[in-house]
């Protein structure tokens, strides 16, 4: 009687919980609003209409192609490599070990390629030319590799290889149709904030130099720039929007990294039991590996930054690739796992400085495998001798530790030799500073004391905020609500032995404590820094959550009653989610008329003024009123993706203030401008009059009438576009 008050006292409050994440996350995050259906109301001809035409669709294959190809010469690479591993692999596993190697080792060619100076339509052609040998080559084995096992199987003697179980009807219609609308704004050209800022500027110079250069004041060119190498392979093969694609191309493959981990490592003969004996309970979920694919797509954030030219979808996808190749050897305790193990943290430390948390996780599950093992080993040792045990346990950790640093380390090695080279600082622009650096700017990139600080209160509501989007800076997408329906469970799974399920107990441990990690390391980040709090800044955390909610998900059955079943009553919350987040997706989708420039006669100035309006105005202004020599100087402006002369961007949008804490005043910052060669300056007003405004003091200049000294005594007002004004520095 006891046990089953407790049963239902619990039930009910995950009941309350599950009302209140749904409502909760919905309040803040609209799915859509009433000014949002009269503005498409007012004037539905602008999405309704399209005037069709062919010529874009030629173009949307030749961009889709672009990055199909590459897709394809990076899976025929890499499963290459991963024949010399010697790994025994089934198909998907292949896939998808085989296509991340191949993207790393793709990535660190043109790497080389740019170093040498060899950024030339030839070097990638014939780039794309052997890939697509080995592709081929690939190709032709793995047919003959199917038939041969298929001839095996028909003489029964051996089983046919396990293959992927398709979705039901209704998870396939929804995932066609959220993939496409996303696909669809893909295909347009670039628009996001940090494409346009670095991620494809950095190649868009590149290329126009024939090489990689150095004495660019946009410090964050200096940040590992795997995928930017990748974007500019895209670029000089075909354009900007078949590198936005390949960033695109990381939603399937992070699908498939989700439905591996609960196919390949949850999945037992006791959770296969428990689906077919309860199949009728969830139709729409038929095994966990889909149920883990609809977690990581309820995420809004995966199908935005899907759409954008950034690196957070690989770089999540080779932490969490490194996670799953460390739980392969903690199975089978093969060198070539652990190898491939360093080879994805390496990758991922080629991505970003952030990711160097991964091979620190990494490294301490290796010791920790390896302690259980010997404690195994040893069942009756006595307590006296600990000590020895713990001496056996780190000697023996010494060689795979030896391994996995030293795999990680040497492919990362080559973006911090570059950086050594280049700046004199391994990760500029941090620690030791560099050109363009000092204390002010590195003061002002930190945003030090904007942070939450340390008040208990906000710390414990932090993963509640964080996953309603509260206060996010990027507002780059955000988690969804399954994450804060599904967080007091997780919590409880964590601690419980229901996580034992036949004997047998599921690598829970190391995803959650993945999680765990990545999530702490956030949260010292945002206490200082208000620039930080960022959700996609946690998406490989997210993404090693997905599996684990899957699973949690099929094993609420235990909690059902006659009157009652739990598993299907968040069965209907989770589909309930997942229409809102569709409803959401298409309501932002429709005023944006992409298909007016992807399958329509709208040319790319015109999709580009409608989404970027007065920024892109003025891009086209600057390249038109200003002489092929101009040097302009923004302010308070970072983007200069679209402009066409040496442009100067406000990489942090603290140049003005650090002009004048370098120079002090109007006369001053001129002569020095001068001084540095520039022509023009580019005012972004409403970014500057909204900083003000917000009292960023460590951004903002001390005197409030610096600007309006320059404009009177050194600038010539060239044009003005009503955010932005030129001038001309007499």
């Amino acid at each position: 009687m006891r046990d089953s008050r407790l049963k239902w006292g619990l039930i009910f409050l995950f009941v309350l919980w599950l009302f209140y994440g749904l409502s909760a996350y919905y309040v803040v995050q609209k799915p859509f609003s009433v000014p949002q259906l009269v503005t498409l109301l007012e004037d539905p001809a602008t999405w309704l209409t399209l005037d069709f035409a062919w010529s874009s669709v030629f173009r949307l294959l030749l961009d889709v192609g672009t990055a199909v190809l590459i897709n394809l010469a990076a899976w025929g690479i890499g499963t290459t490599i991963l024949r010399f591993t010697k790994l025994k692999m089934d198909g998907l596993e292949t896939a998808v070990f085989g296509t991340g190697l191949g993207f790393g080792a793709l990535g660190l060619w043109v790497f080389f390629l740019g170093l040498v100076g060899g950024f030339t339509p030839t070097a990638f052609w014939g780039t794309m030319a052997i890939a697509m040998c080995l592709t081929l080559r690939q190709i032709y084995k793995q047919i003959k590799n199917l038939r041969k096992s298929a001839k095996s199987a028909d003489n029964k003697k051996s089983p046919r290889p396990q293959r992927l179980n398709l979705p039901a009807r209704g998870i396939t219609f929804y995932l066609l149709i959220v993939l496409g609308l996303a696909l669809i704004i893909a295909l347009l050209p670039p628009t996001d904030w940090d494409g346009l800022f670095y991620h494809l500027k950095g190649p868009k110079l590149y290329l126009e130099a024939g090489r990689i250069i150095g004495g660019i004041d946009i410090p964050h060119l200096s940040f590992p720039a795997l995928f930017e190498m990748l974007f500019t392979l895209a670029m000089g093969l075909r354009g900007d929007i078949a590198a936005k694609l390949l960033h695109f191309s990381f939603i399937p493959w992070l699908m498939a990294l989700v439905y591996l981990i609960s196919t390949r490592i949850f999945t037992t003969e006791a959770t296969e039991k428990k689906e077919t004996t309860s199949k009728n309970s969830v139709p729409s979920v038929t095994n966990n590996g889909w149920t883990a694919v609809l977690i990581l797509i309820s995420m809004p954030m995966v199908l935005n930054l899907g759409a954008q030219a950034y690196n957070d979808l690989p770089l999540a996808f080779y932490q969490v690739a490194a996670l799953v190749a460390l739980l392969r050897w903690r199975q089978q305790e093969q060198t070539g796992w652990l190898i491939l193990n360093g080879v994805f943290a390496g990758l991922a430390m080629g991505l970003k400085y952030t990711s160097f948390v991964t091979p620190l996780i990494l490294a301490g599950a290796v010791i920790w495998h390896i302690w259980n093992r010997e404690k195994q080993a040893n069942p009756q040792s006595p307590p006296t001798k600990p000590p020895r045990l713990r001496a056996s346990a780190l000697k023996k950790a010494i060689k795979p530790l030896l391994i996995l640093t030293a795999t990680t380390t040497l492919v990362a090695l080559p973006w911090y030799l570059k950086n050594w080279a280049f700046t004199g600082n391994p990760v500029y622009p941090f620690v030791f500073g560099g050109q363009f650096w000092d204390d002010f700017r590195a003061a002002a990139y930190a945003g030090t004391g904007t942070g939450l600080g340390f008040d208990p209160i906000a710390l414990l509501r932090l993963p509640h905020d964080l996953i309603l989007g509260l206060n996010d800076a990027s507002q780059d997408g955000q988690p969804g609500p399954l994450f804060l329906i599904f967080l007091p469970a997780i919590i409880i799974y964590a601690f419980s032995r229901w996580k034992r399920d036949g004997g047998v107990e599921r690598p829970f441990n190391l995803l959650l404590i993945f999680a765990l990690a990545q999530y702490i390391f956030w949260v010292w980040g945002v206490i200082f820094s208000a620039g930080l709090w960022q959700s996609r800044l946690l998406l490989p955390a997210f993404v090693a959550l997905s599996p684990i909610i899957a699973w949690i998900f099929n094993d609420l059955a235990r909690w059902d009653h006659p009157q009652f079943s739990l598993r299907r009553f968040v069965r209907l919350v989770i589909i309930m989610a997942l229409a809102f987040n569709l409803v959401g997706q298409l309501l932002n989708w429709l005023p944006g008329v992409p298909l007016a420039y992807v399958a329509g006669s709208a040319s790319r100035d015109e999709i580009l003024t409608h989404w970027l309006g007065s920024h892109y105005t003025a891009m086209q202004g600057v390249n038109a009123q200003t002489p092929p020599d101009a040097v302009v100087r923004f302010l308070y402006e970072p983007r200069s993706y679209y402009c066409d002369r040496d442009c100067r961007p406000d990489s942090i949008l603290d140049t003005f203030a650090h002009l004048e804490y370098l120079h002090n005043d109007a006369n001053g910052i001129a002569q020095a401008w001068r001084e540095e060669g520039i022509s023009h300056i580019l005012l972004f007003e409403t970014g500057y009059e909204f900083i003000r405004e917000q009292h960023m003091e460590w951004i903002s200049p001390q005197n409030t009438h610096l600007m309006d000294d320059l404009a009177a005594t050194h600038l010539q007002l060239v044009a003005d576009w009503g955010d932005y004004q030129l001038y001309e520095l007499k």
